[in-house]
């Protein structure tokens, strides 16, 4: 089983973080060394959305810890059984992989109920009455497979086996015993073995590896007897008959604890703690059996691996971020705060997409994407790029689009048009929607910068929502007790924003830009890259306010 690794962008994902963790999957999962995982922190915006629905990708799973789960630890084998195989087999099983319990399931192969040792071992020292085997539904498969037993006669249509257990030691003149559907066991003794045939028993065991004569398995044929023959003598057949019981009839069947792969390690400690049992199964989401775990597994204290594209900062990762073992970095930021127990492979290169250095270690390691993985490549090169609108834009980013694309089979304006104008609709889209679509925090000498960023294609059409929009600014600095809310609002194709600031530093962060603030808002053209552009000019302003 290969060891598990979660990738993810950071926690307000935009097309290029999303994008990113399912392609460097795709390219992890290809070179077969590890089990990747792409997982995301937070909702899609509406751009994602059209590009996975465009290439018909599944988004990835959310996630909003990184605790160890159960899907986390190496597992145990699940040795599943059906409910009617014998307490004998199970009992083989258990002993030979060195088990506690097994267990059983149904023809769908979900969970009906466990059989333990302790399940088993109870069978032996309980007094079972001699009508056992019909009470327990017996299968004539496990009686001859208990008494390593030869067919003699199997009609095709058998009685039923719900009479007595009984031996034939008396003389058949003398024995009252024997009914109608009794189980019989006899020896060589010819006249007990067609008494019992005349008393149409259902079952008639020969003990000493016997055999019937012609005749009598002619008789046997009519009165609908099933004859069998097994090389135990009278008293171990005796012994082991009961052992053809099938598990169903002891299996715990009420109050089953059983674990699934998304359950956290630590809630698990507290059921293990209270429960009595050596281990347990382990379920996936269509309550199918995959292992088994006990408490053995949990000492390890294992932590989840995870890899980080399009971010390095802290703040803008999973909120426990501790809990994980961050083995890689894969972006195109500034180096931040994350930190690590150890040396990790860490590539950052100043281009404008995440998704332009994965397409890079494709292609260097001689490996192709598929084609809807392509297509994701060039959605996030275009987006993070604005179609090379950006000032972070770079050459590589042109040259490797233009490969990802033949790949993908798309026609890079096209699309990059269907893309921005549904990613940049605001059509029933409240304020609240707007503000925590994209949104980057930031720690600037101490104070804490909150930085949004929305692309239209109609700028003119934000004026009459922009006072709600500052209004609920408002409201969110002081729900998050934060200092500063910026929000660039970008029309791609003009290359222009309009900046609103709430907070503190609003005037000085305006004349970072050279221009003045106005109802607290001002236009910037040429400002489209919040990375490059903004977050520059917001750092230096707060810096020179406060060492004024």
């Amino acid at each position: 089983m290969r060891e598990q690794v979660y990738i993810t962008g950071h926690r307000n994902p935009d097309t290029d973080s999303i994008c990113a963790a399912i392609g460097y999957a795709e390219l992890k999962n290809k070179r077969g060394e590890i089990d990747a995982i792409p997982v995301r922190l937070g909702e899609l915006n509406q751009e994602t959305r059209f590009v996975l629905d465009y290439f018909n990708v599944e988004a990835p799973r959310f996630v909003d810890t990184m605790k160890p789960q159960v899907e986390d630890l190496f597992l145990d084998q699940a040795y599943c059984v059906a409910p009617y195989i014998s307490l004998n087999k199970a009992l083989d099983l258990i002993q030979d992989n060195h088990l506690n319990n097994i267990p059983v399931v149904d023809e769908e192969e979900n969970l009906i109920g466990i059989v333990s040792l302790s399940n088993l071992t109870r069978c032996y020292t309980e007094v079972w009455d001699d009508r056992i085997l019909g009470r327990a539904n017996t299968p004539i498969d496990n009686i001859i497979g208990v008494l390593s037993a030869e067919i003699i006669n199997l009609p095709k249509r058998p009685r039923e086996y719900n009479g007595r257990m009984l031996v034939s030691a008396m003389d058949p003149k003398k024995c009252t015993e024997i009914e109608e559907n009794d189980l019989v066991i006899v020896g060589d003794r010819e006249d007990a073995q067609e008494e019992a045939i005349n008393r149409n028993v259902s079952l008639l065991i020969l003990s000493g590896g016997d055999t019937l004569s012609d005749r009598l398995v002619e008789k046997a044929k009519a009165n609908n007897v099933t004859v069998i023959s097994t090389s135990y003598n009278t008293f171990m057949t005796t012994r082991l008959l009961p052992q053809a019981v099938p598990i169903s009839y002891v299996m715990t069947k009420d109050n089953l604890v059983a674990f699934y792969l998304d359950d956290y390690v630590e809630d698990i400690k507290n059921i293990m703690a209270d429960t009595r049992y050596r281990s347990y199964p382990v379920l996936n989401h269509q309550n199918k059996v995959i292992g088994s775990i006990s408490r053995f597994h949990l000492i390890s204290n294992k932590k989840k691996k995870l890899i980080l594209v399009d971010h390095n900062e802290r703040n803008q990762s999973v909120a426990d971020i501790e809990e994980a073992d961050i083995i890689e970095i894969i972006d195109h930021h500034r180096v931040a705060n994350v930190a690590t127990s150890g040396p990790i492979y860490f590539r950052n290169l100043p281009v404008g997409s995440t998704c332009t250095i994965i397409s890079m270690m494709f292609f260097e390691q001689g490996l192709r994407p598929t084609k809807k993985v392509a297509g994701l490549l060039c959605a996030a090169i275009i987006s993070d790029t604005l179609l090379f609108r950006s000032p972070t834009s770079t050459d590589l980013d042109r040259r490797i689009l233009h490969r990802m694309a033949k790949i993908a089979n798309i026609d890079v304006d096209d699309f990059a048009m269907k893309m921005f104008k549904a990613g940049t609709s605001l059509e029933n889209k409240k304020p609240s929607d707007i503000l925590k679509g994209d949104v980057k925090r930031f720690t600037i000498e101490g104070e804490q910068v909150r930085v949004a960023q929305v692309f239209t294609m109609d700028l003119e059409s934000l004026e009459m929502i922009k006072e709600n929009l500052i209004v609920r600014m408002e409201e969110l600095l002081k729900e998050q007790n934060e200092d500063v809310f910026v929000l660039m609002m970008t029309d791609i194709f003009k290359e222009t924003s309009e900046i609103l600031v709430v907070g503190g530093f609003e005037e000085a962060i305006a004349s970072e830009f050279g221009e003045t603030l106005q109802d607290r808002s001002f236009l910037s053209k040429g400002t489209l890259s919040r990375k490059k552009q903004v977050i520059p000019k917001i750092n230096a302003a707060i810096s020179k306010s406060k060492n004024s």
